[in-house]
């Protein structure tokens, strides 16, 4: 991974990128027993009736889209918090085998008028398949660090 990321480092336009991650049939079901046990999550008829296979659910694809974030160059080192997402939309469905890959575009940023070592950053946030087809976006928006209070290790 390349050098994080920092507010300072990050203006509108800005497109990212992350890491890729392969869907795993085993760890995708796990995780739908334990916290989504819809049919089409769980039971292949289902899925198959519904979407023409069984899917992941939104939780998890959401799981893997913060995992992949640890890989991104906005990663733990600038982030203090996310405020919260808007706009979630899953678009298509993710099936086992698939793989997803992080995007992200910087679409807003502003100086912080509290946090004096710290910038407020609006990303849209997409995972694709490995046909190009986006999955799953969001905008998040989020406390940055400065890299002047990273060198100080501040968060003021």
């Amino acid at each position: 991974m390349s050098e994080s990321l920092f507010f300072d480092d990050i203006e509108p336009g800005d497109r990212l990128t992350g890491g890729s991650h392969l869907i795993d049939k085993a760890h995708m079901l796990a995780f739908a027993r334990e916290w989504d046990p819809m049919p089409i999550h769980v039971d292949e008829a289902a899925g198959r009736a519904a979407f023409g296979g069984i899917t992941a659910s939104g939780l998890y694809v959401l799981a893997v889209k913060q995992r992949l974030l640890r890989t991104s160059p906005i990663n733990a080192d600038a982030v203090i918090v996310s405020f919260g997402y808007d706009e979630l939309r899953f678009l298509k469905p993710v099936r086992p085998g698939d793989t997803l890959t992080l995007a992200m575009e910087c679409t807003e940023k502003r100086a912080s008028r509290s946090r004096p070592h710290a910038g407020i950053v609006t990303v849209r946030i997409e995972l694709a398949n490995q046909h190009g087809e986006v999955v799953m976006s969001h905008l998040d928006t989020v406390l940055l660090r400065k890299r002047a209070a990273q060198r100080n290790n501040g968060d003021g």
